[in-house]
């Protein structure tokens, strides 16, 4: 996507200037197939730090609020961006996730539905969407106060799969034990210095 390509030529510099990068985990990105890449939300720096992690174009889930007016519209369309109502996320939101992975292409799910400091309050979509898709999630944490010339430290662990549960019928109590899998792995990687 263009736009991802024309979005790292013009963010990353700056962002590497005002900031104090350091990625581990790199390698655990896996550079082929549908995979869900998890991260945790305390900023809105973390869509653009996420985006420049990545060596792959992302799809992401957005609020669909994001979406209103034709102009925010269609630069959210061109990102690649899916939008999804927080409260209640309905079908078609799932069906075009889970397009997007069975397409093998990458998808960045915020999994604490809106930035949250607070690591208890996450949504497990996250799983169902990886399940559905057969898709691996890879959880990433995102270190920074993202004040000026600060340290960003962004932790990428091994890529967790949900295969027990592929074409099984899943209930709540599974996905909820799936994502708590996710939101420990994000946790974890944020006690690395």
């Amino acid at each position: 996507m263009w736009m991802w390509k024309l979005g790292r030529i013009l963010a990353a510099p700056v962002y590497r200037i005002i900031y104090r990068f350091r990625v581990t985990g790199r390698e655990n990105i896996p550079l082929e197939g549908g995979v869900v890449l998890c991260a945790n939300h305390t900023s809105y720096h973390d869509v653009v730090v996420l985006g420049m992690t990545s060596p792959r174009d992302l799809h992401y889930l957005a609020k669909a609020e994001l979406f209103n007016g034709k102009i925010k519209n269609k630069f959210f369309n061109l990102l690649g961006a899916i939008p999804v109502d927080r409260e209640k996320p309905g079908m078609d939101t799932l069906k075009r996730v889970v397009n997007v992975l069975k397409e093998e292409k990458p998808l960045a799910i915020f999994m604490q539905g809106g930035r949250h400091k607070d690591s208890d309050d996450y949504k497990a979509g996250v799983a169902l969407f990886a399940i559905k898709g057969k898709a691996s999630v890879v959880p990433i944490n995102i270190n920074s106060t993202f004040k000026l010339f600060s340290k960003v430290h962004i932790n990428i662990g091994k890529p967790i799969s949900f295969e027990e549960y592929y074409g099984k019928k899943v209930r709540a109590d599974d996905l909820n034990i799936a994502a708590q899998r996710v939101m420990d792995g994000i946790v974890e990687l944020g006690t690395r210095d």
